[in-house]
């Protein structure tokens, strides 16, 4: 018998959730699904990502896209900082805030309560 699961859900730890809805929703674009005092929601291209006051996860979650320069540029207007890291394994190099790895390329920033994020770009094989 065959598992069948119905959505992805992300489980990410904030500390203020209002400053954290507002990263998640005015800056990523995200739509807000839900609100309680101590957790939101939002649906994110299928998934979900939950924002939780007590539990989930703080680096790890990153999104997809077909054009890393572009992305980028968009959320440096938006105010985002991102970082690089030369020790990451199996780094090719580093263009800016893009760094080129074997499998494509990442960009990696932090969210408004300190989560790592990453915009990925595949490479096209």
């Amino acid at each position: 018998m065959n598992l069948k699961f119905e959505k992805l859900i992300i489980d990410i730890q904030v500390y203020n959730l209002k400053r954290a809805i507002h990263f998640y929703k005015e800056v990523l674009g995200l739509t807000l699904i839900h609100e309680e005092d101590d957790w939101a929601s939002f649906e994110a291209f299928g998934a979900e990502i939950h924002l939780y006051l007590h539990g989930g996860a703080e680096y790890g979650v990153e999104f997809r896209v077909s054009n890393i320069n572009k992305q980028v540029d968009t959320l440096k207007l938006k105010g985002v900082k991102f970082f690089t890291n030369s020790n990451q394994k199996n780094l090719i190099k580093i263009s800016g805030e893009i760094m080129e790895f074997p499998w494509g390329k990442a960009a990696y920033f932090k969210d408004s309560e300190g989560n790592e994020i990453a915009v990925v770009e595949d490479k096209k094989y």
